[in-house]
C-alpha cells in the first residue's frame, strides 16, 4: 500500500474547504494536509482544526508557508482568480508537485510561464478542469471516438448559468468585477472550451465572440429599491432576485435539482419547495431526507462561514450576497457567444450566459451518421444518439451519485494523488500544456468580443 501524499492548502475557501478538504478527511489514506496558509483567521482555523494541523503550520498568507523547507509533495491552489499565479509558481520553485484551480491565471503570460515553470522545475501542474472526469463527457467522447456519429460536423454547447448562480458568482459574489477576478468566459467556461478541445481531439484555427453586460444595472432596478433586499424592498414578493428567497427559502436550488433528478430524490426536492412542512416530517425518521432540512452547502456555505438559518440572516442584512441585484458594483458580462471553426473543420459555437430557468450544460452535436444531445444537470445527466438511417435512439444515463460537478472533482483529486504517487503526470486525463490551450482560447475570444473581429489562433499561440 503506498503511502498517502502530504499536502499543502494555499486558500481554505469555499473549494479548498469543502472540496479537496473534504476529499482528504474521507480519504486519509491518499491525501494528509498538514499546512494551511488563509487570510481569514476563522476560516483558517476551522480548516486547522478539522485536519489536526498544528499551530507552526497555520499562515495567514501563502509567502512565510513557502519559505519554510518543503513540508509535503502537494500544494494545492485555491486562491481566488487574480492570486492564481504567485503562489502557484512559488510552489513550484520551492519543489512541490501543483494542483492549481482554474483559472490557472488572468493573463495569457502568466499561463504560458506557469506552464514553463513547471518544465524548467521538473514538477507536475494539474488544472482542476473536472469536467474531462465525469462520467458524462467521457461517454461522450467514447461515443466520438468510436465513430457512432461519423464525421463531426458542427458542435453547439451551451454553458447554462441559472439566474440566481449568475446573481451569487457574477452580480453579488466574487466573480463579479474582472478587475478583480477574471473575464467570465475565462472564470466560467475554460471547462467547456477545454471540454471542446478534448472531444475533437483537435485545436480551434479561429474564433469571434459577441456579449456584454446587459441585465444586472442600475438602470433596471425597480423603482424604489433599496442597497439590500432586507430594507424593505416594495418588491420583494415577487422579484426572482430577493436575497432571501434564494438563500433562506432556497426554492430554486431545489426547483432546478429536482429538474434533472430521478426517483424518490426528485420527489423530496419538489417536496421541499412545495410543502416543506412534509419534508422536515420525513426527516425525523429519514437519514437522506434529514440532509435537505440541514443543508448547509454551496451557495450556502458562501454566505456565512458556519451557514445556519440564523448567521445566513444575519449576513444577508448588510453582506454582499444581501444586495439588490442592481445595486451592485459588477461589470463582467451576463451574456456572451464564441464562434469557432477547429482545424479540421468543425464549426463549434460556445453560448454562456446568465439567464437560464434551470443550471446545466446542454450539447447538440451534429455528425454525418447521427445526432447526439446531451444534457449535464444538477440533479442528473443523459445522452442521446438518433442515427440518421434507421430513427434508432440510443440513451446513456449519465448521471452520478457523487456531486461536486457530476462526480468531476473527486476523481479529478484521486487521479492527481495516483499520479503523484506513480510519478507520471500521465495518469491522470490532462496536463497544463493542454489547459493552456483552452485558456488562450478565453483570451483570444475577450480579445475578439472587445474588439469586434475574428482573431486566429496562431498568433495568440
Amino acid at each position: 500500500m503506498q503511502e498517502s501524499i502530504k499536502a499543502i492548502l494555499i486558500g481554505a475557501g469555499q473549494r479548498g474547504r469543502d472540496v479537496y478538504g473534504a476529499y482528504a478527511l474521507n480519504q486519509p489514506e491518499q491525501i494528509q494536509f498538514v499546512a494551511v496558509a488563509e487570510p481569514i483567521a476563522e476560516r483558517r482555523a476551522l480548516f486547522a482544526a478539522q485536519h489536526e494541523i498544528p499551530t507552526e503550520n497555520q499562515f495567514p498568507s501563502w509567502e512565510p508557508l513557502l519559505e519554510r523547507p518543503r513540508l509535503g509533495q502537494a500544494a494545492f491552489v485555491c486562491t481566488q482568480d487574480q492570486q492564481h499565479a504567485a503562489p502557484a509558481l512559488a510552489a513550484l520553485h520551492a519543489g512541490y508537485d501543483v494542483l492549481l484551480e482554474k483559472p490557472m491565471a488572468t493573463t495569457a503570460e502568466e499561463c504560458r510561464h506557469l506552464v514553463t515553470t513547471a518544465e524548467k522545475t521538473g514538477r507536475q501542474l494539474h488544472i482542476s478542469h473536472v469536467l474531462r472526469y465525469t462520467k458524462h463527457f467521457q461517454t461522450m467522447r467514447k461515443i466520438i471516438q468510436a465513430g457512432d456519429l461519423g464525421d463531426i460536423v458542427n458542435i453547439s454547447h451551451r454553458e447554462n448559468v441559472s439566474w440566481w448562480h449568475m446573481t451569487h458568482s457574477f452580480v453579488r459574489g466574487n466573480w463579479r468585477r474582472e478587475a478583480e477576478s477574471a473575464p467570465m468566459l475565462l472564470a466560467k467556461c475554460c471547462h467547456d472550451l477545454d471540454i471542446l478541445v478534448w472531444l475533437l481531439d483537435d485545436r480551434c484555427a479561429h474564433l469571434s465572440s459577441v456579449g456584454d453586460l446587459r441585465h444586472y444595472r442600475p438602470e433596471n432596478a425597480p423603482a424604489g429599491a433599496p442597497q439590500f433586499c432586507l430594507d424593505g424592498c416594495p418588491v420583494e414578493d415577487t422579484c426572482p432576485y430577493y436575497a432571501p428567497f434564494i438563500y433562506e427559502d432556497l426554492f430554486p436550488l431545489w426547483r432546478n435539482f429536482a429538474k434533472d433528478a430521478k426517483g424518490f430524490p426528485k420527489l423530496i426536492a419538489q417536496a421541499q419547495e412545495r410543502a416543506p412542512w412534509l419534508v422536515k416530517i420525513l426527516g425525523l425518521a429519514l437519514a437522506d431526507v434529514r440532509q435537505v432540512n440541514e443543508y448547509r452547502e454551496w451557495p450556502l456555505s458562501v454566505v456565512a462561514h458556519d451557514p445556519t438559518p440564523e448567521n445566513i440572516h444575519e449576513a444577508l442584512r448588510k453582506g454582499p450576497y444581501g444586495r439588490c441585484v442592481y445595486r451592485c458594483d459588477n461589470d463582467v458580462v451576463d451574456h456572451q457567444v464564441v464562434t469557432m471553426q477547429f482545424e479540421a473543420g468543425q464549426s463549434v459555437t460556445l453560448t454562456m450566459h446568465g439567464h437560464s430557468h434551470v443550471e446545466g450544460r446542454f450539447t447538440r452535436i451534429q455528425g454525418t451518421r447521427a445526432e447526439l444531445q446531451a444534457v449535464f444537470g444538477l440533479g442528473g445527466a443523459w445522452i442521446e444518439v438518433s442515427e440518421h438511417r434507421s430513427g434508432e435512439k440510443k440513451c446513456y444515463d449519465t448521471s452520478s451519485t457523487s456531486s461536486g460537478h457530476g462526480g468531476g472533482d473527486n476523481l479529478f483529486i484521486a487521479a492527481f494523488v495516483k499520479s503523484l504517487q506513480a510519478d507520471d503526470e500521465a495518469a491522470a486525463l490532462s496536463n497544463a500544456h493542454q489547459a493552456l490551450e483552452s485558456h488562450l482560447m478565453a483570451f483570444a475570444a475577450e480579445e475578439a468580443r472587445l474588439g469586434e473581429k475574428m482573431v486566429r489562433m496562431e498568433t495568440v499561440r
